[in-house]
């Protein structure tokens, strides 16, 4: 293996970066949509006069967090696919630097793991 696929990997792993920054912005906009519906709606003054809140407000806070959920949910899938293709891209560096014994996520957790030995593990 030569220091070019180091390179190339580098290479990528910077490219994703504004699509992560990307994700950082939308998670922080959903964060924002579920905290504001969740605050209750307050009465106004209008002169002297104290008038309750609308019902509008209400639909206003339920529109917000169904806004909310909804981006989290694209959120998390586009957080998966940039993981899936990050991990993908390891893995095929790894397969080029010892093309043998490819390396599975099962076994980086379990190398760690001295006393699994001990309990049967």
């Amino acid at each position: 293996m030569n220091e070019n696929d180091y390179f190339d990997y580098f290479l990528e792993m910077g490219a994703m970066r504004p699509e992560e920054e990307q994700l950082k912005r939308r998670q922080a906009m959903v964060d924002y949509l579920r905290q504001s519906s969740l605050q209750a709606p307050e009465a106004q003054q209008a002169g002297r006069v104290v008038v309750a809140p609308s019902w509008t407000q209400g639909l206003a806070q339920i529109g917000q967090a169904y806004a909310a959920r909804k981006g989290q949910k694209q959120a998390d899938t586009a957080t998966a696919d940039l993981n899936a293709r990050r991990r993908a891209r390891l893995e095929a560096l790894r397969s080029r630097r010892n093309p043998a014994a490819p390396v599975k996520p099962e076994d980086e957790m379990n190398e760690g793991n001295w006393m699994s030995g001990y309990y049967g593990g």
